[in-house]
């Protein structure tokens, strides 16, 4: 049993969150000194700090929102993941991008659909869908391997201008043209991209 002053024991919890591999138990019933041990010999010890288990580790990640996630490697626990990387790979696209889209425009829920009939996770209008060979709307690797396609036509249009392309992508490619090359003074557009980019920046 080791024995510590008061003072020092919101140091060695710290240290012990960092580095131990078991629960922590502290004897309540002492006063000037606290006792800390790793094993309940009796009753005494009633104050326990677990540690946590890795699965519920995984689980807070998954369900924590990307807008206050501090940590890039959250990306990984975004659903869909598996098709966001199979798309990025064969459009040559930043994963974190696609990911990104997706959270904008309907926050990862595959059943999404706008009151303009887009639908699906990256938000396809049907006449978009078509183009990229969409045959079920309802599948999401089909549905976010178009819009990364289409986002790739777009960044080879607006010479890899990323503000651009998410602009076309929200306006179409027409309306940034019609602003010669600037993004158009709509609302919606104007919230859009800094949105997109954002997300973009936290998940890179």
């Amino acid at each position: 049993m080791k024995k510590i002053n008061l003072f020092n024991l919101s140091i060695l919890m710290c240290i012990n969150s960092a580095l131990a591999n078991a629960d922590v138990l502290i004897d309540l019933e002492q006063t000037d000194e606290i006792s800390i041990m790793n094993t309940q010999l009796d009753h005494r010890f009633t104050l326990k700090i677990a540690e946590p288990a890795e699965t519920e580790s995984v689980e807070l990640a998954q369900l924590t929102s990307p807008a206050h996630s501090d940590s890039a490697h959250a990306i990984k626990h975004l659903p869909y993941h598996e098709e966001v990387l199979a798309a990025a790979d064969l459009t040559a696209l930043e994963p974190a991008l696609i990911h990104a889209v997706i959270t904008v425009e309907s926050k990862h829920n595959a059943l999404a659909k706008s009151h303009k009939g887009a639908y699906g996770l990256m938000q396809l209008m049907p006449a978009t869908a078509k183009r990229f060979h969409v045959k079920d709307k309802r599948n999401a690797g089909q549905n976010i391997l178009a819009g990364a396609q289409y986002l790739r036509e777009l960044l080879t249009l607006f010479k890899g201008d990323l503000k651009l392309t998410l602009a076309a992508y929200n306006a179409g490619p027409g309306a940034v043209q019609k602003y010669r090359n600037r993004i158009p003074p709509y609302r919606e557009t104007m919230r859009y991209v800094p949105k997109v980019l954002k997300y973009y920046r936290q998940y890179s």
